[in-house]
């Protein structure tokens, strides 16, 4: 079963079909003088995995209208999407910290046999080298949230990378050398030294309750990149 939380994605177009579309180089006009800017590309990050399921007594507290049904959470099984333009502008003004507001195109995500597309008007990638007032971590997030009659889902794809010896890793000394986003390869695998240190978060909350309706954390997952176009 397939369900949208989204009217619009970032690129104007209703819907997955947003993904066919092709990008244009930009000319960009300056002091009269003609650049062209290179092509920007739309890449794919596809994770596949399994969770740990919650306990039948949560399952059976879980809101009757989520999208995922109990079969679903009993599954263990998830996967997600998530398209990207990799030549977004960095709108932070922090040395290092780039944040990409309006890099994601599109955002997807599968629990067991239901799949919901995600809105992208407030989803972020976040690329932090040390920055945050961390000098010592490192990290990328892909995430975004939606409001919908049941709550507020979120859901991201989360790295982070922080030494035992608290080592200052801004710039050149860490696995990021800037905020600016990094390649393909390395969106999908930051290469840290913990397997728990990756892992794919899925969480919804009522503002009735303290206690999120729904928690799903996992770094039980392969997750590739590729280029999306001709997808």
């Amino acid at each position: 079963m397939q369900h949208h939380l989204h009217s619009t994605s970032r690129a104007g177009h209703k819907g997955w079909s947003a993904f066919a579309r092709s990008l244009p180089v930009a000319l960009v006009l300056s002091a009269g003088a003609a650049f062209v800017q290179a092509s920007a590309a739309e890449i794919e990050v596809l994770g596949l995995g399994t969770f740990r399921p919650p306990t039948p007594e949560r399952v059976a507290s879980v809101p009757a209208d989520l999208p995922f049904s109990k079969a679903d959470l009993a599954s263990g099984k998830w996967s997600f999407i998530v398209r990207y333009e990799d030549r977004t502008a960095d709108s932070d003004f922090e040395p290092y910290v780039g944040r990409y507001g309006r890099a994601i195109h599109a955002f997807r995500l599968t629990v067991g046999s239901t799949t919901i597309d995600l809105p992208v008007d407030d989803a972020e990638l976040i690329v932090s080298d040390g920055g945050l007032g961390f000098p010592e971590r490192e990290s990328i997030r892909i995430q975004t949230r939606a409001q919908t009659p049941y709550g507020t889902i979120q859901v991201g794809w989360i790295q982070t990378h922080q030494t035992a010896s608290r080592m200052d890793l801004r710039g050149a000394p860490g696995l990021l050398a800037s905020d600016a986003i990094p390649s393909p390869s390395v969106m999908a695998h930051l290469p840290t030294d913990r397997q728990f240190d990756r892992f794919l978060l899925v969480r919804v909350d009522s503002p009735s309750q303290v206690q999120p309706l729904l928690y799903l954390s996992s770094s039980q997952l392969s997750v590739s990149a590729k280029p999306a176009a001709g997808l």
